[in-house]
This record gives C-alpha cells, structure tokens and sequence, in this order.
C-alpha cells in the first residue's frame, strides 16, 4: 500500500482514545513521598488507610474503527477491507500479467515446433522424392533396356514372318488369277475391257497386246470397241495382259505387274 493511501485512510479511521485506555500507574519517589507527609493535607490523612494502587495490564491492541462511531453517523471504511481489495487488484493484475507472458511463450514455443516440424518434413520429403527418382530412373534404364532385347529378339522372327506371309498372299494371289485364266473364254479380250474401263470416254486410247494375243483373237472381236481405240502388237506385253495408253495415263492390266505391286505394298 502507498503512503498517500495509508494517510487517506488514517485520516478517515477515528483515533481510538489513548487516554481513556487504563494504565498502571508509576510508584512515588522517595522526595514526593517526603514532600507529602510533610504538607496538612498529608498529615490529615496520614491516619487513612493506605489503598495500594491496582495494576492494570496494558492494551496494546487498537480498537476497530467500526468500534467507533464517527460524528455524522456515518460509517467509515475498514482497513481490512482496504487490503483486501488491494489485494485482489494486485492477484487479477498479476493473474493477467503472467496469463499474458505465458500466452506469449507459448506462441513463441509453438511457433518454434511448428518450424521445427516444417523443416523435418522438407527434409523428409526431399529425402523421399530423391529416393523415388533414384528408384525411377533405375525402372526406366532397366525396362528401356528390356524393350531393346525385345525388339533385337523380336526382328529376325518378324522379319521371318512377314515374308511368310507376303510369300502366301502372292501365292494365293497367282493361283487365283491362273484359276481365273483357266476358267476364261477369252483372256485378252477381257485384259482390253480392264485397261479400257479407266480410260477416258471418247478419247482417243492406243491398246497394245503381245502379237501372239492379237494374231489368236478373232478379227469381229474388236468390232464392239468404240472407233477412238485403236489395238497394235507389242512383244513386251505379256500374254493375257493389256496396256492402254490415253494421252499421259498409262493403264497396266497385265497379271505381273499386278502382283508385283501387291507384293510391293505388303512389303512396305
């Protein structure tokens, strides 16, 4: 408590009466004694009976101020409860000071772990994608190299297979196209309708057939083509084939040739 405090309230409380608290009282000196029985008054009352004064203990307690009435009638505050309140103004203060400082620790604290974890985790999880990377490219060289045997085991198998199946395909090709001029009336006539189907209607078209071809068909058999064709011999056409030519086409209805280019696309 301060000392304005203490003055205020000391000049509040009423003093208690120091004087009216009972005291033992002092025993004479030898020359007051002597002084005494030599005055009248002293000497009248020497044959009195001597009354020995009464020792009374001393009160060193204070009375309460709410002992004491105040002038006015009006009641004055209590000490105690002057410390009291000074008191719970002091414990709430020092309540809200240490509630304050150990709410500001704990932040600093938890804001220390939270780093702390953040930067174990970072580290962890660098840990764990360098780990997987190194796992990956492992995986890839070694599936990388897998799919190369593959392939080298795989090429000569393939190489194999394709020209097997190439082999079959003009083989059932050739078979079907004999069958089909052995089952033919007329062979040559009928490469000329092929070579002339792509050719332009009306427009003039040279047909050239090997001369045997042309010496065998009958001279009435070109009576149906239409008088802007006409047919020569040429020995580097092969028998039962064709060759039309209009302007700059050129349509090649010989079996050979045929075949040569389907044996050229299934070789690509």
């Amino acid at each position: 408590m301060t000392r304005s405090m203490w003055c205020s309230t000391s000049s509040t409380l009423t003093r208690p009466a120091i004087e009216d608290l009972p005291v033992a009282q002092a025993a004479p000196s030898a020359s007051a004694v002597t002084t005494v029985r030599s005055s009248p008054i002293a000497r009248a009352a020497s044959g009195a009976v001597a009354v020995q004064p009464a020792v009374v203990e001393r009160r060193t307690s204070v009375r309460r101020a709410e002992d004491q009435p105040v002038s006015g009638g009006k009641p004055s505050f209590r000490l105690g409860d002057v410390y009291a309140e000074e008191l719970d103004r002091l414990r709430a203060r020092a309540h809200a000071e240490g509630f304050a400082a150990g709410h500001a620790e704990g932040l600093v604290a938890a804001e220390q772990v939270v780093a702390e974890a953040e930067r174990a985790a970072e580290v962890r999880l660098a840990e764990v994608q360098a780990r997987w990377e190194r796992r990956l490219v492992s995986a890839t060289a070694a599936l990388g190299a897998a799919a190369r045997h593959l392939d080298e085991a795989a090429l000569p198998v393939a190489d194999d297979i394709r020209d097997s199946i190439i082999g079959t395909v003009l083989t059932l090709v050739e078979d079907l196209l004999g069958r089909e001029l052995a089952l033919a009336t007329d062979p040559v006539m009928d490469a000329v309708r092929r070579a002339l189907t792509l050719c332009p209607a009306d427009a003039p078209a040279v047909v050239r057939l090997h001369p045997d071809d042309l010496a065998e068909v009958p001279a009435d058999a070109f009576a149906d083509l239409p008088d802007s064709v006409r047919v020569v011999p040429d020995p580097s056409v092969e028998r039962a084939g064709a060759v039309a030519e209009s302007g700059p086409r050129r349509i090649d209805a010989q079996l050979g040739s045929a075949l040569a280019r389907v044996q050229a696309v299934l070789g690509s």
